[in-house]
């Protein structure tokens, strides 16, 4: 057995759709909680990076997230005790495996320490040899 790092997969959208993301990011499992009001949905988040992060939706919540257009967001990174709060612009859904909804969100006003924490989980986790997440939620449909 070798013991080398397994380089990180590098997704790359399918051909005519233009790459948007800037910072590098990671396929996480994770759960985002959203305030909405009185009410609170979690959704699963499967890719993050310092910049922003995406959400498995079920259509209620993503009509409201898109009529909104800003969320308010919190979750814990794995490995730390820190819990993320931030707001978030919704700048693009996407249907993903056929049967739930995303949401693509660009994270606000993001602290200096916590832009930092994320994009050290995000490098650790690259250097483990953990994926970018789906090509398909490269590039999101517009709201």
């Amino acid at each position: 057995m070798s013991d080398a790092v397994q380089k990180p997969q590098v997704a790359t959208p399918p051909e005519g759709i233009a790459e948007r993301r800037t910072a590098k990011r990671v396929a996480v499992e994770i759960f985002a909680r959203e305030r909405d009001s009185e009410r609170l949905f979690v959704h699963p988040a499967t890719n993050l990076s310092a910049s922003g992060i995406f959400l498995e939706s079920h259509s209620y919540s993503q009509r409201n997230a898109i009529d909104r257009r800003f969320v308010e967001l919190e979750f814990e990174l794995p490995e730390s005790e820190h819990t993320v709060v931030v707001r978030g612009e919704v700048i693009g859904t996407r249907r993903v495996r056929g049967y739930s909804h995303g949401l693509a969100v660009r994270f606000l006003d993001l602290d200096d320490d916590t832009h930092g924490l994320i994009d050290d989980f995000v490098e650790r986790q690259r250097a483990m040899g953990a994926a970018e997440g789906p090509v398909s939620e490269a590039a999101p449909t517009g709201v």
